[in-house]
C-alpha cells in the first residue's frame, strides 16, 4: 500500500531537500564557510543615532518589546543581537542607554545584555543597573511608562524592537512629539508594520530583521539560516521559470509532477 496521501508526494521531497539544505548548510557553516551579508542602511544608522545622542548629550532608548521570553519568539531572537550591539557602541561613547522590557523575564536577560556590552567594551562602569528598567506587564501599561519617560529623560534616539502589538503606534508616535530619531523592527507579520514605515527615520521588517541578527551577532548558525533561505528561493524560482516555460509549450510534464 502507498504510504503518501495523494497529491503530497512532491510536496515531502521538497520539503526533504529543504531540510536536507539547511542540515548541509549549517555544517558547511560549522567547518567555517562564511557568507557575504550585504550592510543594509539602517545598521548604518543604528550607529549613526548613537552618535547623534552623544553629541547632543542625551540619552538613547531600546525598547525590547511586550512579548515573554521563549524559543518561539522570532522578534525577541534578532532583537537581542540588536541590542548588545547597540550596548557595545553608547559603552564605548560613554552614552547613556535606557532599556525598557515589558515582561519580568525578560529584564534579567537584557539586564545581562547590558552588562556584558559595558565588559567587553572595556568601560565596565558605564554600566548602570537603573537604567535597565520594567514598566509593567500589560502593554498599554508598557507604553505608557515609555511614553512618560522620553520627555522626562529628555531622549534624542528611540529604538523600538521586538514585538509590541497594538501598543507601538503609542510608542511611535511619543517618539515623533519628542523629536526622537527613530529605528524599528519587525521580523513576523502584523498590520502595525505600517507603524514602523510612517514614524521611523529607518525600519526592517520579516527577514531584513534575520538578516540583521545574522550580520550583527555573525553567528554560523543565523547565518547559515540566511544562507538556506536565499538558496531554496533560488531555486523554487527557477522550478517556477521551468513550470511556466513548459505550461506555455504545452508540456504537461511538470503539472503531472506537481500531482504526485
Amino acid at each position: 500500500m502507498f504510504i503518501f496521501v495523494d497529491g503530497r508526494l512532491t510536496l515531502f521531497v521538497l520539503m526533504a531537500c529543504m531540510y536536507g539544505a539547511a542540515f548541509f548548510i549549517g555544517q558547511w557553516a560549522k567547518r567555517g564557510k562564511t557568507w557575504y551579508l550585504r550592510k543594509m542602511p539602517a545598521i548604518d544608522a543604528l550607529v549613526e543615532g548613537i552618535g547623534r545622542a552623544t553629541e547632543l548629550g542625551r540619552p538613547v532608548h531600546f525598547s525590547a518589546g511586550v512579548d515573554r521570553a521563549g524559543p518561539g519568539d522570532p522578534d525577541r531572537a534578532q532583537a537581542y543581537p540588536i541590542l548588545k550591539f547597540v550596548a557595545e557602541n553608547c559603552a564605548q561613547r560613554d552614552c547613556r542607554l535606557i532599556t525598557t522590557v515589558g515582561k519580568a523575564d525578560v529584564y534579567a536577560i537584557c539586564d545581562q545584555i547590558v552588562k556584558e556590552a559595558a565588559v567587553t567594551s572595556g568601560n565596565p562602569d558605564w554600566y548602570k543597573a537603573e537604567d535597565v528598567q520594567f514598566l509593567g506587564e500589560d502593554q498599554f501599561v508598557y507604553a505608557a511608562g515609555v511614553m512618560g519617560l522620553l520627555p522626562q529623560e529628555k531622549v534624542a534616539t528611540n529604538y523600538i524592537f521586538g514585538y509590541h502589538r497594538g501598543s507601538l503606534i503609542n510608542l511611535l508616535e511619543a517618539g515623533k512629539m519628542n523629536d526622537c530619531f527613530q529605528i524599528g523592527g519587525m521580523a513576523r507579520q502584523s498590520g502595525e508594520m505600517a507603524f514602523l514605515a510612517i514614524c521611523c527615520d529607518y525600519w526592517m521588517v520579516l527577514e531584513e530583521m534575520i538578516a540583521a541578527g545574522a550580520y550583527i551577532s555573525k553567528d554560523p548558525g543565523q547565518l547559515s539560516t540566511v544562507a538556506t533561505q536565499d538558496y531554496v528561493k533560488f531555486a523554487l524560482l527557477a522550478l517556477m521559470i521551468t513550470g511556466a516555460l513548459l505550461i506555455t509549450a504545452n508540456i504537461d510534464f511538470i503539472k503531472r509532477l506537481v500531482l504526485l
